[in-house]
């Protein structure tokens, strides 16, 4: 299955062995860090860390399903809306669990493939978009509702909403509070662009830029890493249970968060200064050496 999103662009690392890569997961880890068991809950991104251009891979989701046996809590920590993270579930493997959407605005649980929102928060958008409308009227804007649709200004550029849409005016978009404001300017340089971000007034709200120029904005307060501990605490989880795997801005909170943050390989020095370790690249199969060995630390593992 093909993974249209805005990822992040390949490694140019050389290929990096598998068991090289769990051996090394291995080394990293506390050594009070709980293993895969009902006392763990992994939060993994997705674009750039379970999905490659091509989707995930058969190395991803059998760790993903061998967790699962083991009773760990494997939870999609993403900032894509709800639209584009329900079906991920499927393509992962995953039928009865947890979801952390839209940068953590919204919870999400799937029970017997049905999936549900359990917790939304929201926002004002209207500040945030007068700036933007007056300053660079050529951004491409798009807010997320409740029911996941996404309502934009202009069309996107092919492929990167995956949410069903709908075309509103300016006005239409800033009447209500949503989960998440989208703000994208296709033809402008990502540097630029984070500049330009900048020198907007951001602080009543919670930004997040992606490897290109485009800028997810949230509640204020509202991150990966909150949501994680409103889930953690509603599991009885214990904060030595915590693990995260990820690759953006928008995980540096959540790589904070837990008790053992986990970097991919393709992340930038900002990303890796907010996690513990650093794994191997998407394409090497990063994220799934670090469930491996969290299984092996457990005995669940494939020691072969």
């Amino acid at each position: 299955m093909s993974n249209p999103l805005l990822t992040p662009p390949p490694t140019t690392l050389a290929p990096i062995p598998f068991e090289t890569l769990v051996k090394q997961a291995l080394e990293a880890m506390p050594p009070d860090l709980e293993g895969a068991s009902p006392r763990l809950l992994i939060a993994l991104d997705v674009d750039g860390t379970l999905l490659t251009t091509e989707g995930a891979t058969d190395v991803t989701k059998s760790r993903i399903a061998a967790m699962q046996e083991a009773g760990a809590h494997v939870v999609i920590a993403t900032g894509r809306g709800v639209g584009a993270t329900a079906p991920l579930f499927k393509q992962v493997g995953i039928h009865d669990g947890w979801a952390v959407s839209s940068n953590g605005a919204i919870t999400l649980r799937i029970q017997a493939g049905t999936v549900e929102i359990i917790e939304r928060q929201v926002f004002d958008p209207a500040p945030v978009i007068e700036q933007i409308a007056k300053h660079y009227p050529q951004a491409l804007l798009g807010v997320e509702d409740a029911d996941s649709t996404m309502r934009v200004s202009q069309e996107f550029p092919p492929n990167e909403l995956l949410e069903d849409w709908q075309l509103d005016s300016i006005e239409g978009l800033s009447s209500i509070p949503v989960s998440k404001l989208i703000v994208r300017i296709p033809d402008m340089d990502r540097d630029e662009f984070v500049d330009r971000m900048g020198e907007l007034d951001l602080s009543m709200v919670e930004p997040a830029i992606g490897w290109t120029s485009w800028m997810d904005v949230n509640p204020p307060g509202t991150t990966k890493a909150s949501a994680l501990e409103a889930l953690r605490t509603k599991l009885s989880i214990p904060s030595t249970g915590t693990v995260s795997v990820g690759d953006g801005t928008n995980d540096m909170a959540m790589l904070r968060w837990a008790y053992h943050g986990v970097a991919m390989a393709g992340a930038t020095d900002e990303v890796r200064s907010s996690a513990d370790t650093v794994t191997g690249p998407v394409e090497y199969d990063g994220a799934g050496a670090i469930m491996e060995a969290l299984l092996r630390k457990t005995g669940a593992g494939d020691t072969d």
